[in-house]
């Protein structure tokens, strides 16, 4: 078993998807389950909003339970952005795990997210000048590596990548004494360096109605709502009536529910806001129309499948760039699309 620990849930599932490119079997866990015979297993701590030490301590107590089954390896996922407690957590796992050096590479540079001369770009564009420095919760107010990590960096690298094949060249120096800590492209290289491929899994799989959008960024809602206006989708924000998103599913075949943005949200902390949207949601598929879930966030993702009562995913296929379609081991539930709140949603996914 090739192990995954992920600070949330869209990124376990974003480098399930990857395994599955690759050609390895994969499977998504919100609470460690060991002997699944999944050639890989993506754990979500959904530690990225914890306090450093909290984040620490929570990962540290998964990666002692996962090195007790003897991986063949293990890769700590952090945000492509470095937000939350990137550095605590790395520690905490390399610790935990016995690894005396630290590599980290959190740059897509497929994504056009790339680091220069220790410089974090977004398609050419410094990220403090992105919308990420506006992240109601980790702002990106520095541009700097160093900066975005903070603390002491002694045994950590923090390698420059570039181009697509940068990622590749780290990869291969990565030895048993050296931890690595990142993003897709650089477990991508790894398992290119590391695991012979096989032929892709997965299916060819699109969303079948009724088709439930989630958005659980009130920043992103009002772009989402206007999008769905123009595709005539129904579109349902807080507070959620789950007998109309259910009649809307019924009559229209999708809809779309968020936080929102007025004033049933103000004054109230993100997390309470999303587990009052978890909530209504996890009455709504309870009522059984719900056959396709659209998951944007990790921790939007994570609140819905836990109020739903699913901890094991099995991951079925990667329809498209950092979105993995995954549905519920053992418990009959719809069929899950999920993808990190930084990236859009493919015109061919999104409810239209």
């Amino acid at each position: 078993m090739i192990a995954v620990i992920a600070d949330d849930l869209s990124g376990a599932a974003e480098l399930a998807g990857a395994a599955l490119r690759h050609g390895l079997t994969a499977e998504v866990q919100l609470a460690f389950a060991p002997g699944v015979g999944a050639d890989v297993v993506c754990l979500t701590t959904e530690s990225r909003s914890l306090a450093a030490e909290d984040a620490a301590r929570r990962v540290a107590e998964v990666t002692r339970a996962v090195m007790a089954t003897r991986p063949r390896w293990i890769f700590k996922k952090c945000d492509s952005v470095l937000r939350g407690p990137v550095m605590a957590e790395a520690r905490a796992v390399a610790q935990a795990a016995g690894k005396s050096r630290i590599v980290i590479l959190a740059a897509n540079p497929s994504r056009q997210r790339i680091v220069r001369e220790g410089n974090y770009f977004i398609g050419g564009v410094p990220l403090a000048e992105t919308g990420f420095a506006r992240d109601p919760e980790h702002p990106r107010r520095s541009s700097r590596v160093a900066d975005l990590l903070g603390g002491d960096l002694t045994g950590v690298a923090t390698p420059d990548a570039t181009t697509t094949s940068d990622p590749f060249g780290q990869a291969g120096a990565i030895d048993d004494a050296t931890l690595p800590v990142g993003g897709v492209d650089f477990f991508t290289a790894l398992l290119a360096v590391r695991c012979a491929r096989r032929p892709e899994r997965g299916e060819s799989v699109d969303p079948a109605g009724p088709v439930l959008a989630v958005c659980g960024s009130a920043a992103a809602w009002d772009q989402r709502r206007e999008q769905a206006a123009a595709l005539g989708v129904p579109a349902f924000s807080l507070p959620p009536d789950a007998a109309a998103i259910d009649r809307a599913l019924r009559e229209a075949g999708r809809a779309l529910v968020g936080i929102g943005s007025g004033p049933a949200v103000g004054g109230q902390r993100p997390e309470q806001l999303l587990a009052r949207l978890a909530t209504a949601l996890g009455e709504v598929i309870g009522r059984g129309a719900v056959r396709s879930l659209l998951l944007e966030g990790g921790a939007t993702a994570a609140a819905i499948v836990s109020a739903a009562g699913w901890s094991r995913l099995s991951v079925l296929a990667a329809p498209a760039p950092g979105v993995t379609a995954l549905r519920p081991v053992g418990a009959g539930g719809p069929l899950l699309f999920i993808k990190p709140g930084s990236y859009d949603w493919p015109a061919a996914l999104w409810p239209g």
